[in-house]
């Protein structure tokens, strides 16, 4: 008697340590035998021995739920629960069972007797966690009844501890009942037709409204860029110098023209008092004078203009100065811009993959990079009906939000961050699954 109390007192202890619910399984259908003998043990487990499930067998690492003994484990399970003594422990043989399982029984070539102890939670009024069910070919003494009794509380109470530390373990068993399925499919269907505002992300860059730009008035090689980004200017500094030397030799040349038509329209005046067909000539020679003079000064014209200055005050919005150095442009070709740091907006490159309907004056939360914890308010201004590709070659709506009021001073030009976009107000369904869907009607073609 002592060895089967020290084997008790040590299956218990397994019990105790099993960290996980297969851990528990494992332990009951394969370290039992030491305190009551069998040859083969199922266990089956569900609350209140609804919806059981056969978890364990010994001598199998998994249960394979398509061999003929778990199915004929199952079905035999079944009747027992329907019948009254299911709460109790109880011995039985093929003779008890009904006709079909019974053949079966002899089949399968199992003991001749079986076990039924009931697994009961003394915390929960007894109410089963389970069953074991042990198989052997002779009937047990009453000290293994009173074994098995004590060891079905301590498995009982086992179960009831690892799943309240594991409490999404019979979220499927419960999900199985009709009622609870009815319920939660009501809920779900209620949840997803529930309105919310349709939002996208997409990234976002302050730019200047308004902004003067500064573009090359002739055609020419720009020598330097004189002013660096985000530099204070004042109306009339200098911005850029083109290449003058061309126009230097070009001037030069119409000022030595202009200089040869009047001295020869000099000349003729002087002679033409004494020889009447040199006055015949001074229509023509005021008129070449006057071409070369008019020449002269758009050549002067074009050099004065070699050196762009600036219109109004503000600070510089361009790259890198040191890459205009030496670059050919056409005249009307943007150089720089010269913005008021007062005034700016934000340009939003939507991914055609995101894009939303919006309409103007649709709200717009801005998250630049530098504050990350400050959402700046706006409203969409307009939107590009065609795609662009971006740097990143995606093609993307361009957007440009205007800022709300605010306090304090505005975002600096340049900086970048993400835009949240808001939409029209739409179900959580389509919010959730707007994209999947989009994909699969792509691949589906419907």
């Amino acid at each position: 008697m002592s060895e089967i109390v020290a084997s008790l007192l040590g299956l218990e202890q397994q019990l105790r340590k099993a960290s996980d619910l297969a851990q528990l399984f494992y332990t009951l259908v394969n370290q039992t035998h030491r305190c009551v003998p069998y040859t083969q043990a199922i266990l089956l487990v569900g609350k209140n021995l609804e919806h059981t499930q056969i978890v364990a067998a010994s001598d199998i690492p998994t249960v394979d739920y398509t061999s003929p003994f778990i199915s004929w484990a199952e079905r035999l399970s079944k009747e027992l629960i329907r019948s009254e003594k299911s709460s109790a422990q109880q011995v039985m043989a093929a003779d008890d069972v009904s006709d079909d399982l019974a053949v079966e029984w002899r089949d399968l070539g199992l003991p001749s007797f079986l076990l039924w102890q009931p697994l009961p939670v003394e915390a929960l009024d007894n109410e089963p966690a389970g069953a074991l069910l042990l198989f052997r070919e002779q009937r047990w003494s009453e000290a293994e009844y009173g074994v098995s009794q004590h060891l079905g509380g301590s498995a009982g109470h086992a179960l009831f501890a690892l799943r309240r530390q594991q409490p999404l373990q019979g979220f499927l068993p419960r999900l199985r009942q009709r009622k609870m399925l009815v319920i939660y499919c009501v809920v779900a269907a209620l949840v997803l037709i529930m309105p919310v505002r349709l939002s996208t992300l997409a990234p976002a860059e302050v730019i200047p409204k308004n902004p003067y730009v500064v573009a090359a008035p002739i055609d020419g090689a720009v020598e330097e860029v004189t002013v660096s980004p985000n530099q204070l200017i004042k109306k009339g500094d200098l911005l850029a110098r083109l290449e003058t030397n061309e126009l230097k030799s070009e001037e030069a040349i119409a000022n030595q023209a202009l200089f040869v038509a009047q001295a020869e329209l000099k000349t003729v005046q002087q002679s033409g008092f004494m020889d009447p067909r040199e006055k015949a000539r001074l229509a023509e020679l005021e008129a070449q004078v006057q071409l070369k003079s008019v020449q002269w000064q758009y050549l002067r014209e074009r050099l004065s203009r070699a050196h762009i200055l600036s219109d109004i005050s503000g600070v510089a919005v361009l790259g890198d100065p040191g890459e205009w150095k030496g670059r050919p442009v056409k005249t009307g070709e943007r150089i720089l811009l010269v913005a008021d740091p007062a005034q700016v907006e934000f340009e939003v490159l939507l991914p055609v993959k995101d894009s939303i309907s919006l309409l103007p004056g649709a709200d717009v939360r801005v998250f630049l990079d530098n504050d990350p914890m400050r959402a700046w308010s706006a409203q969409l201004k307009h939107a590009a009906y065609e795609p662009r590709t971006t740097p990143d070659q995606q093609m993307a709506y361009r957007l440009v939000v205007s800022l709300s009021s605010h306090e304090g001073p505005p975002p600096r030009i340049g900086l970048r961050g993400a835009a949240k976009i808001y939409g029209e107000r739409v179900s959580l369904f389509f919010y959730l699954f707007r994209r999947p869907v989009t994909s699969l009607r792509q691949w589906a073609g419907w």
